[in-house]
């Protein structure tokens, strides 16, 4: 199963009535909506990495954390299924009870005036969510690579570290 489609909460009833077409039609006015999405998206996509990072390669990490870097970069580059499964994903399978639905991360970032969930037809919550994963997808994928290339020694990047960063062990 892809990570990237949407999965919707619950199929809609073949009896039920149809959605009134919501006051949204306007591309220009609604450009804007899914921009912040996925702003929104790589805010929270960088801070799953960051969390990420902390028990892979950064401080709480056991064993060569150098090795994993590696390993981990590797994985991206080649499109490793086993490295991209590890990675942060933004999971709104509805799986985890505390896990935010769709209409709450459209709520949480959608921009002030913006037509609420419920005004939405299909195709512009779809788009909707679709920039919230892609901002996140992206952003987590940069930022998991980021703390790799850190955690390598200076002879494996090239370059000294970051000024402000201390490598791992250093």
């Amino acid at each position: 199963m892809s990570r990237t489609r949407s999965e919707y909460d619950q199929p809609t009833p073949d009896d039920a009535a149809q959605r009134p077409v919501a006051r949204h039609n306007n591309d220009d006015a609604w450009r804007h909506i899914p921009a912040a999405l996925r702003r929104a998206g790589q805010r929270a996509g960088a801070g799953a990495a960051d969390w990420w990072a902390q028990d892979t390669v950064g401080g709480r990490a056991t064993g060569d954390t150098a090795a994993t870097a590696r390993a981990v970069l590797a994985g991206i580059d080649d499109g490793d299924p086993a490295i991209l499964d590890a990675l942060p994903v933004c999971d709104l399978s509805g799986q985890w009870a505390d896990a935010p639905t769709e209409a709450d991360l459209y709520a949480d970032a959608a921009p002030a005036g913006a037509p609420g969930w419920d005004d939405l037809d299909t195709l512009r919550r779809r788009e909707a969510i679709e920039a919230y994963r892609d901002g996140f997808d992206t952003a987590a994928h940069e930022r998991v690579a980021e703390h790799c290339r850190t955690a390598l020694p200076d002879s494996d990047t090239g370059a000294a570290a970051p000024p402000g960063r201390r490598r791992p062990g250093a």
